[in-house]
């Protein structure tokens, strides 16, 4: 008697390991920063997103003090995002870091932005002048720059390279931010 008519239970697991296994072989890619590549081609399109080297979603969003900026109005500059509300008191006692490295480093090319997540403008121009917010302020209203850019509390900061690729994400100014910027824009 043959082990096949003995034991088909086997037979039949055994055949959809194999078949599983031949799939997952066959659809096989390699996942990076830039996408899915399979073996022997090259990167076709740019994964966004918040991790380390990812370069970062985009975004369009009214500023407080009127127009719009975007995503491709950082493009070439290094940039540090920074979400807040204006009932944070940890933003608060950021802003003036904040202000500090604006006053420093956008005078040698780095975009700053303020992106204050769903509050009102009255909100915005309040929170403003009570942390004394010095540099662009952008209003995210439906939060879903916040959302895209997986923000979890605030303040979240943001330092983005000369190609919108994350090179920090963490609640708090790094205590290096200034050496970072440093590295940025002399790259």
């Amino acid at each position: 008697m043959n082990f096949v008519s003995h034991h088909p239970s086997r037979v039949i697991t055994i055949s959809l390991i194999l078949a599983i296994t031949s799939v997952l072989f066959a659809a096989c890619g390699v996942e990076n920063e830039m996408g899915t590549v399979s073996p022997g081609t090259q990167p076709q399109e740019v994964k966004r997103g918040t991790a380390i080297g990812q370069i970062a979603p985009n975004f369009e969003m009214a500023k407080a003090e009127g127009g719009n900026i975007s995503f491709s109005d950082l493009n070439g500059n290094p940039a540090v995002l920074v979400f807040w509300t204006a009932w944070c008191p940890v933003c608060k006692e950021e802003a003036p870091h904040i202000n500090k490295l604006a006053a420093e480093f956008e005078p040698q090319g780095v975009t700053v932005v303020g992106i204050n997540i769903g509050e009102s403008d009255a909100r915005v121009a309040e929170g403003m002048k009570d942390f004394g917010i010095e540099y662009t302020v952008a209003r995210d209203k439906d939060s879903s720059v916040a959302s895209n850019y997986k923000v979890v509390g605030t303040p979240t900061v943001i330092i983005l390279d000369k190609n919108g690729a994350v090179q920090y994400f963490g609640n708090e100014v790094p205590k290096d931010s200034a050496e970072r910027l440093k590295t940025l824009v002399g790259s």
